[in-house]
């Protein structure tokens, strides 16, 4: 039997691309009493272009939405950024919005008879363009606490021979660039510039090294829920996190430990430990600590699960803040992530 069939006719749909068919009645007739086709598709190797064949005739939605499924995001940025450690990538991963750009968009169709072949692909050159300036404007961050923007030289760290022990006994630093110095914060605007060891609840968290404790929250009470939102909906207008609001909210229950000048030569260091779920009460401000004395112990306050009275997320944050006449710098600042592990490995005593 003869009769008209719909011509396949495109249109492209806001974001979703979708192909539309639509009927035209000038489609010239084709004889639809032949076995409907098998639908086939095939997928490049490198997962950035694919083609569909089905028949007019069948049930082929299925297969379109198939092929325009987004392709993971470490894949790409692996492909495209083939010298980014895998930690960094997962970092990225978790931190760009691909904008769709990671779906394949319909590229051209051909006809023949009752059988349509379509071609996707993904937009190589834009996606990439795309994910290199999402990595620059998180590596570009402005700092999150104005001490850092006064032009000083940060330190060559690969030169610091002093070591210290590690603030939780038996714990070494992650290798997650996420947990590390430098990583993104897209929730406050900001970048991290510590270290985030997850223990469980409660983990004796002891002073890194001999000093002066200059900051003690003994009596800490935790904000409200409400009230943390709303100062980071303040942090996103400026772009970046306000030294205030960083240092007095997003701390938590914090410590922080004086050095001195003779620590690293040339600076002024602090430790900060934070997020705690309590303090010793004996180690008040003004208290002369010893290395590896125990003062606290971590937990998550400061943080979202905190204000919800959850004990989510417990861990703790430290940093190591290196300050001369010109600035204040946070150990690792600016390293790539290669170069971050081999600096903390020659800071922390093993």
């Amino acid at each position: 039997m003869m009769k008209k069939i719909i011509l396949l006719t495109f249109f492209i749909i806001s974001c979703s691309n979708k192909p539309v068919l639509v009927l035209n009645d000038a489609s010239p007739l084709v004889d639809d009493d032949t076995a409907i086709s098998t639908t086939t598709y095939n997928i490049s190797v490198d997962s950035i272009k694919a083609s569909i064949t089905f028949d007019i005739r069948s049930d082929f939605d299925k297969y379109l939405l198939d092929v325009q499924n987004p392709i993971n995001k470490t894949f790409l940025i692996k492909r495209f950024f083939p010298s980014l450690h895998d930690s960094s990538i997962s970092m990225y991963e978790n931190e760009i919005d691909f904008l769709g750009l990671n779906s394949r968009r319909f590229v051209s169709m051909n006809k023949n008879g009752n059988e349509i072949n379509m071609k996707f692909s993904i937009d190589t050159l834009q996606l990439k363009s795309h994910i290199e300036t999402e990595i620059k404007k998180l590596k570009d961050l402005l700092p999150i606490h104005y001490l850092f923007d006064k032009g000083g030289k940060v330190p060559d760290f690969s030169k610091i021979t002093n070591k210290i022990i590690l603030p939780i006994d038996g714990l070494s630093f992650p290798k997650r660039a996420s947990r590390l110095p430098n990583a993104p914060r897209s929730y406050r605007s900001g970048t991290h510039r510590g270290i985030d060891f997850f223990s469980n609840w409660g983990t004796p968290v002891r002073s890194v090294a001999d000093g002066i404790i200059i900051r003690s929250d003994i009596n800490y009470k935790e904000m409200p829920a409400n009230f943390r939102i709303e100062m980071l909906k303040r942090a996103s207008v400026i772009n970046r996190t306000p030294s205030d609001i960083f240092n007095e909210l997003l701390l938590g229950q914090a410590v922080i430990i004086d050095h001195g000048l003779e620590l690293f030569p040339g600076y002024r260091s602090i430790s900060i430990y934070a997020h705690l779920s309590s303090i010793i009460p004996k180690f008040e401000t003004g208290y002369n600590i010893k290395s590896g004395e125990i003062f606290g112990y971590s937990g998550n306050t400061g943080t979202s699960p905190s204000t919800k009275g959850t004990k989510d997320e417990s861990h703790l944050h430290w940093e190591l803040i290196l300050q001369d006449s010109k600035g204040e710098y946070y150990f690792g600042q600016d390293l790539e992530y290669s170069e971050l592990i081999e600096a903390l490995d020659s800071l922390f005593i093993k």
